[in-house]
């Protein structure tokens, strides 16, 4: 008799206290979309059919709207492009069920069928994404406010951030967070880094091939390495790629953090990985010794197939192995 399938486990998204509350924050933000333009809010939940539609009808592509995100009046608003790249799933999700007992719904439903609805406005996004920048979307709208491509970054979505660089994204635009703030200044690098979510060390290798500065400018008086470490808990996968990117391992002391945070942070450099690299002096000295290391063991265990000197080895560890990163 075959065995009947193992139940799943309840786990929800958020009690139901915490998904009240998003669902308010949603409907306060969502407060004035009624009176955007129709391409907009189809843009903004990711609605296919409604957006071909409007393209048909000749709207134009790179529509500007004001939202309850945009830091003032002379910002200009955001493009069709830069809604569909940046709203997030669970605004989608919202807005698409349209009341609060529609987002409890989803937020008390399991894991598989979370998983499922997630795959599904994936390939929305996509699918919107891909048919504005048919219709000439530009990847690169004029204004101070988030870039299509930094939106993508922030989301974790891997397929909209190779298809806005192949678009032409400019992959070192800056976005000041704070007008007034001279020091809160995010690259699209910078916020994978800071947001982590999705295949972020996937997508941080992708901004750093195009072209990514590897040091952009300070965020709070930190590196984007510092902030790497600082949320190292979430995903260590981003250190080896940003350093082989040339992101410089910031000193044991950091001045600009003051006394206090001198242990804290020196105990943050404390990372068997980290160190390595410190003491091989960069990430590039420790790659070329651990390929010597790699090369020195499995070099003796061909030469029944190839002589040593053959640069067959060195292509097998080259391509079995992540040099340098571990």
């Amino acid at each position: 008799m075959a065995e009947a399938p193992e139940a799943e486990a309840h786990d929800p998204a958020y009690t139901p206290d915490q998904a009240r509350d998003r669902a308010a924050r949603f409907a306060s933000k969502l407060a004035t979309t009624p009176a955007w333009p129709a391409i907009s809010r189809a843009a903004h939940t990711l609605d296919l059919d409604a957006l071909r539609r409007e393209l048909a009808a000749r709207v134009g592509v790179d529509t500007l709207v004001m939202g309850t995100e945009d830091e003032g009046i002379n910002t200009g608003g955001r493009t069709p492009l830069q809604l569909a790249s940046a709203v997030t799933n669970e605004m989608v999700i919202y807005r698409r069920g349209g009341t609060e007992e529609a987002f409890l719904g989803w937020a008390a439903s399991s894991p598989s069928r979370r998983g499922e609805i997630d795959e599904g406005i994936h390939a929305d996004r996509i699918a919107c994404v891909a048919l504005l920048l048919g219709h000439g979307a530009s990847p690169n709208p004029v204004g101070p406010l988030k870039t299509p491509l930094m939106g993508a970054a922030r989301n974790g979505n891997l397929p909209i951030v190779n298809m806005l660089l192949s678009a032409g994204s400019d992959v070192n635009a800056l976005y000041r967070c704070a007008p007034n703030f001279t020091d809160d200044v995010w690259s699209a690098l910078f916020l994978t880094v800071l947001s982590q979510r999705g295949d972020c060390a996937a997508i941080a290798d992708a901004l750093l091939k195009a072209g990514a500065d590897p040091n952009p400018p300070e965020h709070a008086e930190r590196s984007l390495m510092e902030w790497a470490i600082w949320i190292s808990d979430r995903d260590r996968c981003l250190w080896p790629v940003l350093l082989r990117g040339g992101a410089i391992l910031p000193p044991r002391v950091n001045p600009n953090n003051g006394n206090a945070g001198f242990q804290a942070w020196n105990n943050q450099l404390a990372r068997p990985y980290l160190e390595k690299i410190e003491a091989a002096g960069s990430w590039t000295a420790y790659e070329k010794a651990h390929r010597a290391k790699l090369l020195a063991t499995f070099t003796p265990k061909f030469t029944h197939l190839v002589p040593a000197s053959s640069p067959i080895v060195p292509l097998i560890v080259e391509y079995s192995f992540h040099l340098g990163f571990y």
